[in-house]
């Protein structure tokens, strides 16, 4: 027999197992010989041996994805090159190594021992076409104070283009009147060929709006080793005194950025901009390219001949603090290659800030400025400063000396920072109240409507579109509070948590008890068969057959075999729903849709004006819910498009009052229906079949008896639930509209059972049959 091999689930050996011959097993588990321990450690005799223990699957996910990283250059090696858009293969040249580069150049200008020339300076000098209303060259002499920045917003400014490519440049601008405008391309360095190719497609003398977003300013505040490299001769020290007292007063410098928007009636530029602030003057000089391209600081001090040295100092601190922040990086950018753009202009900028008026000092409003960066509870008791744009107002003229053009820029509106964060939590708490007002009168009607029959009343579809609402101002405040990520997010995010509750908690909840209480109402009928006589005919043409009636089915709506066909598959129901929420994602914010999506928005009572006169039923919505809720839903609408002032910098939209209009219109027939009938508005043959009425005029009373005539015999005037007297006689005197209101303060059932018309509604509220007679009563 051969050897039996050994079983790898059992602890046992087989026959012929290197044990000197002898049996170590048998049959029976309990002569089974015992083997020494030592052989197998860790395992006691008779128990079975423990299974392998398995690789942690976590660590072999993370040792692959340590070696694939590092197999593809992680860390601070860079890749030998990359392809170009061209299919070439180029270098590759990250953030980190050019900033390197640009600093070891500009190092090595300033010291006279690099390879790097500065740029030649503009043929055109945006100061030098200053109007005389926006030039402080006469500082010094005048002595004035100048607003200490603008970091913010400057916006709806007016444009004023001319270009300087024709034979006769045109000065009757009002703007430029007085000013010299050169002949740009009578010059023998003009390039006209170059001047095309960076305009591009766009038209620069269509642009009527500038706007200044995002700007940050950063004081520098140089050393005092730093101060010795400001040459005597400069403006700042005539006006603020020698170099030593420098070290006591406040910087004569900023460092600004920020985007520059340029607007045509019909589409709109994104550039950006780096430059300086001489706070000495209030003067800007800016430096400006397309979005789509690299700016090169190394520009900005040919902007400035007077303080070349100065400037030149600050732009290689820039430079440095730039790489400081690239070195700190884990990560390693690439230089991101130009993308194509409609035109590559690039823009000289001269801002001039106003000096402050008389009798208004800069420690006011320096203090002011800090009380609304830093809010100590005195913001009310501070005097509001003037802004620096009123009155003149900042101003200035944009160059683009080698595109041939000029701008003017004035008559704009400034937004600060400080105070823009200020707005916005004012809004965060306005959205929050309108939103908790939604939300608790949504719970108060939920608490109203309880028993099936107020349910039966309320449309579901009206339900479905406050949630839809309330889940779509979630989402916008949602996204807003995420992707700022500043001071105002979290404010941001209580609006949207008190809509994420009306959304997601309360109004589901009632839409689906809603489902549920009107569901048999959805239940399609199927219309009657109709019998059909029908003639058999035998197969050779012969008229044999005898008649026989056949039943046959009315073709069916198409409304109904869609119907039928949901019903029979629910999960249709849900791919329909995914795929509208995702077209409508696609498409609710577009400009151009979104009127739209707010009437839609602003028609939620369109259903309930509906059922009321399909249904003959009213008194489903508390007059209370109606209003209040229809106030809470215009409330954001009016805020982002009536309000000058608001905080998303949507500007105003006249067509917001319509809408305002149509939810007036709303609630007036949602109020005329309670008061003069569900299908008041409707013409007789669209009109429901009238129901059962409550309020009929009851014959007067027996003129014969006198004592009834009084009213002293009752004659069944008790009203069958409160038991208390019913006026079924109103005073002729009081004419027929009293008349009417008299008629409605009682209610006969068609049981002939007489009630006061509010108690009988408050019975009907719970049940709808007679209390005495327990009838079926037809809805009041």
């Amino acid at each position: 027999m051969p050897d039996e091999q050994p079983d790898p689930r059992s602890p046992r050996q087989g026959r012929g197992a290197d044990n000197g011959g002898l049996p170590t097993s048998t049959g029976n588990p309990s002569l089974a010989m015992p083997m020494p321990p030592g052989g197998f450690p860790g395992v006691f005799v008779g128990e079975p041996v423990p299974p392998r223990p398995q690789r942690s699957l976590s660590s072999m996910l993370f040792l692959t994805m340590f070696f694939f990283f590092m197999s593809q250059n992680g860390g601070n090696q860079v890749p030998l090159g990359t392809i170009g858009p061209d299919g070439e293969i180029r270098e590759r040249v990250t953030e980190l190594s050019l900033l390197r580069h640009h600093v070891k150049e500009y190092e090595g200008y300033i010291n006279g021992t690099g390879n790097w020339t500065e740029p030649p300076p503009p043929s055109i000098l945006a100061s030098s076409l200053v109007p005389a209303r926006f030039d402080h060259s006469d500082v010094v002499t005048r002595g004035d104070t100048f607003y200490p920045n603008i970091t913010g917003w400057y916006r709806r400014a007016m444009a004023h283009p001319v270009d300087l490519l024709v034979e006769q440049v045109d000065r009757s601008d009002s703007f430029f009147r007085g000013i010299p405008l050169p002949a740009v391309n009578e010059s023998g360095s003009w390039n006209q060929t170059l001047a095309n190719e960076l305009r591009g497609e766009f038209d620069w003398m269509s642009v009527t709006s500038w706007d200044l977003r995002g700007i940050v300013e950063r004081s520098i505040v140089p050393e005092r080793e730093e101060r010795k490299t400001i040459a005597p001769n400069d403006d700042s020290e005539k006006a603020l005194g020698n170099s030593e007292n420098l070290v006591a007063l406040e910087p004569t410098w900023a460092w600004v950025r920020g985007l520059l928007t340029v607007g045509t009636p019909n589409t709109s530029l994104e550039y950006k901009f780096y430059g300086l602030h001489h706070i000495a003057n209030g003067t800007y000089e800016l430096f400006s390219l397309h979005e789509s391209q690299r700016v090169d600081i190394r520009n900005i001090p040919t902007l400035y001949p007077a303080h070349h040295t100065e400037t030149v100092q600050i732009v290689l601190a820039e430079l440095k603090k730039e790489l400081q922040i690239q070195e700190d990086s884990l990560l390693l950018t690439d230089v991101r290659p130009e993308e194509p753009s409609v035109t590559k202009c690039p823009l000289l900028i001269h801002l001039s800030l106003p000096p402050l008026p008389p009798g208004v000092r800069l420690e006011d409003v320096l203090q002011y400025d800090n009380e609304l960066s830093n809010p100590t509870g005195l913001l009310l008791s501070l005097k509001k400063p003037p802004t620096y744009w009123q009155g003149v107002g900042l101003g200035g003229v944009i160059v683009g000396d080698q595109c041939g053009f000029v701008a003017g820029l004035d008559r704009g509106r400034g937004v600060p920072l400080d105070d823009f964060w200020r707005k916005t939590v004012n809004y965060a708490a306005y959205a929050t109240l309108s939103q908790l007002v939604v939300l608790f009168l949504l719970v108060g009607q939920m608490e109203r409507t309880r028993t099936p029959s107020t349910l039966a009343k309320v449309s579901l579809w009206t339900i479905v579109l406050i949630a839809l609402s309330d889940s779509w101002i979630f989402s916008a405040h949602l996204v807003t509070g995420v992707i700022s990520d500043n001071r105002t997010s979290l404010p941001m995010l209580v609006p949207g948590f008190a809509a994420l509750c009306t959304a997601i908690v309360f109004g589901p909840r009632y839409a689906v008890l809603l489902h549920r209480i009107q569901a048999p109402e959805r239940i399609i009928a199927r219309p009657p068969r109709r019998r059909a006589a029908s003639t058999a005919a035998s197969a050779s043409g012969d008229a044999l057959g005898d008649d026989s009636d056949e039943e046959t089915e009315p073709p069916m709506p198409w409304t109904d075999r869609v119907g039928n066909l949901l019903s029979t598959y629910p999960g249709l129901k849900w791919l329909g729903a995914v795929a509208l929420m995702f077209i409508f994602a696609q498409i609710a914010l577009m400009p151009s849709v979104i009127p739209f999506v707010l009437f839609a928005m602003q028609s939620i009572w369109v259903p309930q004006i509906y059922r009321n006169a399909r249904r003959g039923s009213n008194g489903a919505l508390g007059h209370a819910f109606i209003i209040g809720t229809s106030i809470g839903r215009l409330a954001l609408p009016l805020y982002a498009l009536a309000c000058p002032e608001n905080v998303f910098f949507i500007d105003n939209a006249d067509w917001v009052w319509a809408m305002v209009l149509w939810q007036v219109v709303q609630i007036a027939v949602l109020l005329a229906q309670d008061r003069f009938g569900p299908a008041f508005f409707l013409p007789k043959r669209f009109a429901p079949a009238e129901g059962y009425d409550y309020h009929p005029l009851l014959p007067a009373p027996d003129a014969e008896n006198a004592l009834e005539g009084r009213g002293e015999i009752p004659a069944e005037t008790t009203c069958s639930i409160c038991m208390e007297e019913v006026n079924t006689h109103p005073d002729p005197a009081d004419g027929p509209l009293l008349n009417l209101n008299a008629r409605r303060s009682y209610a006969v059932a068609p049981c002939h059972h007489l009630f006061h018309t509010k108690c009988l509604q408050q019975w009907m509220a719970v049940k709808t049959i007679c209390p005495l007679c327990k009838r079926p009563l037809p809805p009041l």
